[in-house]
């Protein structure tokens, strides 16, 4: 896809090529934003709301993906989720994010005995599989979105660090850093002002895909009972209340989990797409 933009105080235009994985996981992001934002618009019912005459319906005009146990619409409900787990991919992620990237960045430029220090705790925590860590942690804190987050947060900011100190390590070997010293710049404004802007590609690369990462944690501890709590319109927990109707009412499952791969997707094809365009601009 090709985007022209024209510059009256430009003689010539600007052509910049967009990958097509960047514009169609946009596209499905973007969409997923608006339904999240708004679910009321495109939901038929009350997410909550039960009907005694209509349990476990199969697919029908009026209820496209069937009701549930309870009489509950499962179209309304995944329509619902969506405010939950994009609200999930965000709050999961940002905090590692940021965090982890002021700590890479610092200790990156630091070197010494502070990349000592953390290449010891990066050991510490990439010791134990992510998920077990997690669980291990939200157990302690008990179930609930809100110590998801923070289960999340203790361990996620690691590998966003440990990718920024590494570009930043590569990125103060440059000439420009030596001129900013040599020039009497502190050091928080070279690694600031220009060391991470040019060091952060591959955390926000990686901020995308960890998006993808996170709605499928949160929907599997809702499926384990240690992310959001029933009633809470959830994939994984609406994953969970049709376990044991798969032979019998497969839909209340199933459309859960095609939204869960179709948003993972967007995400993922989103950071492929970002990754190509940073790669083509340098």
């Amino acid at each position: 896809m090709t985007i022209v933009a024209a510059n009256p105080a430009v003689r010539r235009r600007a052509r910049i090529s967009l990958p097509f994985t960047l514009v169609f996981g946009g596209v499905i992001i973007g969409l997923s934003t608006i339904v999240a934002f708004f679910p009321s618009l495109f939901a038929p019912y009350d997410p909550a709301a039960m009907d005694y005459n209509a349990l476990l319906q199969a697919p029908t005009v009026a209820h496209p993906f069937g009701t549930d146990s309870f009489g509950r619409d499962v179209l309304t409900r995944v329509i619902h989720a969506y405010t939950v787990d994009m609200q999930i991919a965000l709050f999961a992620t940002l905090f590692p994010f940021v965090f982890g990237t002021i700590v890479g960045a610092l200790v990156g430029y630091a070197g010494g005995w502070a990349n000592a220090l953390f290449g010891r705790v990066v050991d510490a925590i990439i010791t134990f599989p992510f998920l077990v860590l997690v669980i291990a942690i939200v157990a302690v804190l008990g179930p609930g979105l809100v110590n998801m987050y923070v289960a999340v947060s203790v361990v996620g900011w690691v590998f966003y660090a440990r990718l920024v100190a590494t570009e930043v390590q590569v990125q103060k070997r440059l000439d420009y850093a030596d001129s900013g010293r040599a020039m009497g710049y502190r050091p928080l404004r070279i690694i600031f002002r220009h060391l991470l802007p040019n060091a952060i590609t591959p955390a926000l690369v990686y901020w995308m895909t960890d998006m993808a990462l996170a709605i499928l944690l949160g929907s599997s501890l809702g499926y384990l009972g240690l992310g959001a709590q029933p009633p809470t319109a959830e994939w994984g927990v609406q994953i969970a209340d049709g376990k044991n109707f798969m032979n019998t009412a497969w839909w209340i499952s199933v459309f859960p989990g095609i939204a869960i791969v179709i948003t993972g997707l967007g995400f993922s094809l989103v950071g492929d797409g970002l990754a190509e365009l940073l790669r083509t601009k340098k």
